[in-house]
């Protein structure tokens, strides 16, 4: 799954430890890159967060690395990130079954998404993320109603 070929692409690639460490360099990763490629703030928040969710999943339940792709063309981004290496002991944290948060991760990621695809593959997991983004500076395009629309 890739968005759309529109205008010239950007792509950057990453590969981490799948342990919890790894989820805030990844959002810090994508938080600079995407700055640079001129994201406009609302769509970096929304990136923010899909990368996180994704990363914290692979940690989660991955294997041993996790690799983040990142693919921007005009009005796209392409985000995935796919787990390898020898099955881990999925890490565990220490919460009360009645205060755990797990299990939303990729609702999120479907809600904030115009497509997710998830697939399996022979050393682990794979799930792309495709978002609609505004270049910084030029405002998200308005219903007739004045509401913003992705």
């Amino acid at each position: 799954m890739t968005p759309p070929a529109t205008g010239p692409a950007r792509t950057a690639v990453v590969a981490l430890p799948a342990e919890p460490a790894s989820v805030s360099v990844a959002r810090h990763w994508a938080t600079d890159l995407l700055t640079q490629w001129g994201v406009s703030a609302d769509d970096l928040d929304t990136a923010q967060l899909v990368i996180s969710e994704l990363a914290a999943n692979t940690v989660r339940y991955g294997h041993a690395e996790m690799t983040i792709r990142l693919l921007q063309q005009t009005g796209w981004l392409y985000l995935c990130v796919r787990e390898s290496g020898a099955p881990l002991t999925a890490h565990r944290l220490l919460i009360p079954q009645e205060l755990a948060e797990h299990g939303r991760g990729l609702a999120i990621v479907e809600a904030l998404a115009e497509t997710i695809e998830v697939t399996r593959e022979p050393e682990g997991w794979r799930v792309g993320a495709v978002l609609r983004v505004t270049p910084a500076g030029k405002p998200a395009a308005q219903s007739a109603t004045g509401v913003a629309r992705p």
